[in-house]
């Protein structure tokens, strides 16, 4: 009987189907409470999984070669979200771990927080509730429209089409950047590419929806933050580490953008935080794709995923299919 076991606590928040589902395909399912897990803990981690078969972690899970090389039985490694960036790929395809993740699982929840913080932070609704909080009334100009405005989104995959789609509500005009190409739907919602330069000129908003990776690390950087507008805002929802913090803080401070929406940091949470505390800087802790619908897709997707594996089939997103030569699977 295989053993799954489940890293976070957090996987079955909402619900305990997931939990359920497990149980009822005949796995044995061991909670652990390993959300945030430090470098320093990793010997920790790797007394933990003994005795796993599959493990079920978060993006930032730290799967390192030496927690999976720790264990002679791990077969697979579930990844409850759309980012992987935690696991070492290399490793466990080295030692035939299968790892899967979930890509638009929880899309739409990401979607409306990248609009929810455009409107946040440009209509100034946080910085009037604290001033309200304060016993001031502080009416006043000084916000913005989303209105017909102009919104890149940089990365067009399927977070960023979700939000595309909402913007034709204010009526904005989309312009988009990405390595991919989506000829219908650009043209269906006639989105137009350009350079990440040219697109940070002219974005009233910019929004990122790219996975962190080395081409992406550190993208927007000092010398880009200084092509936006003035009255330009920038929204994270995607990785901390797109952005250099530092940087958007001189911009922020200094007047170079108008503000900046962030569900994500350099370090989680928050080491620097400087920029974080500016008036014109709404930020959430990386709680953007945990609505509760989100969550439940996410955990439901994640235990499809690894009852398929343990059945001999296939499952979806897998992420070093070169593990499947080595396997007899159906599909």
């Amino acid at each position: 009987m295989p053993t799954v076991m489940i890293m976070t606590k957090k996987f079955a928040e909402v619900a305990r189907d997931p939990i359920t589902a497990l149980e009822q395909a005949g796995f044995t399912v061991v909670e652990k409470d390993y959300d945030r897990v430090q470098p320093s803990q990793e010997d920790e981690v790797c007394r933990a999984i003994q005795g796993a078969d599959a493990i079920i972690v978060t993006a930032m899970f730290p799967a390192t070669r030496k927690v999976i090389e720790s264990s002679s039985r791990l077969k697979m490694i579930a990844i409850r979200s759309a980012g992987f960036e935690g696991s070492d790929l290399k490793a466990a395809t080295d030692r035939g771990v299968l790892v899967t993740c979930n890509p638009g699982a929880n899309a739409e929840s990401v979607a409306d927080m990248a609009i929810g913080l455009m409107l946040c932070v440009s209509k100034q609704i946080a910085r009037r509730d604290r001033g309200m909080r304060q016993g001031l009334y502080p009416r006043g100009s000084g916000s913005e429209d989303l209105f017909r405005k102009t919104v890149g989104i940089i990365g067009l995959g399927n977070i960023g089409k979700r939000v595309a789609k909402r913007l034709q509500g204010f009526e904005a005009r989309v312009i988009a950047n990405d390595i991919v190409e989506y000829p219908e739907f650009q043209k269906q919602y006639n989105i137009p590419y350009y350079s990440k330069e040219d697109l940070l000129r002219m974005a009233d908003f910019v929004t990122i929806h790219v996975p962190l990776d080395e081409s992406t690390r550190g993208m927007i950087d000092e010398e880009r933050l200084r092509l936006m507008k003035k009255t330009a805002f920038l929204i994270n929802t995607a990785r901390g580490p797109i952005v250099d913090e530092k940087a958007l803080y001189k911009a922020l401070k200094e007047g170079w953008i108008a503000g900046a929406g962030l569900d994500v940091f350099e370090t989680e949470p928050p080491v620097f935080r400087d920029h974080i505390l500016l008036e014109n800087v709404v930020s959430t802790p990386h709680s953007a794709g945990l609505s509760n619908q989100a969550s439940y897709a996410m955990a439901m997707e994640t235990v499809r995923k690894v009852i398929a594996f343990f059945q001999g089939k296939v499952p979806e997103n897998v992420l070093n299919p070169e593990v499947l030569k080595k396997l007899e699977l159906s599909g």
